[in-house]
């Protein structure tokens, strides 16, 4: 097998993503972005399956995001730490 053809993966993104995609002029995209996760951190824990439906079908119900949905509820049951 003569040479195998190699994978290009900047390519492939610039293929999906535009290659010459800019951010707009009046789009806050990034900035509004870095504003949210100021004040946050990333954590991972483990929840109970049945946690887990729970508040996926709170925050449909909701209209708000898993993070959003978090967040009140530990701040509800965290009050006293604060």
């Amino acid at each position: 097998m003569a040479g195998k053809a190699k994978f290009d993966q900047e390519a492939a993104f610039k293929s999906i993503i535009g290659a010459g995609r800019e951010l707009e002029a009046g789009s806050q995209e990034t900035p509004t972005m870095k504003e949210k996760k100021k004040d946050r951190v990333q954590r991972s824990y483990f929840l109970d399956r049945d946690i887990d439906k729970a508040l996926r079908r709170m925050a449909l119900e909701e209209e708000k995001n898993l993070t959003e949905a978090v967040n009140e509820i530990l701040r509800k049951g965290l009050v006293k730490y604060f």
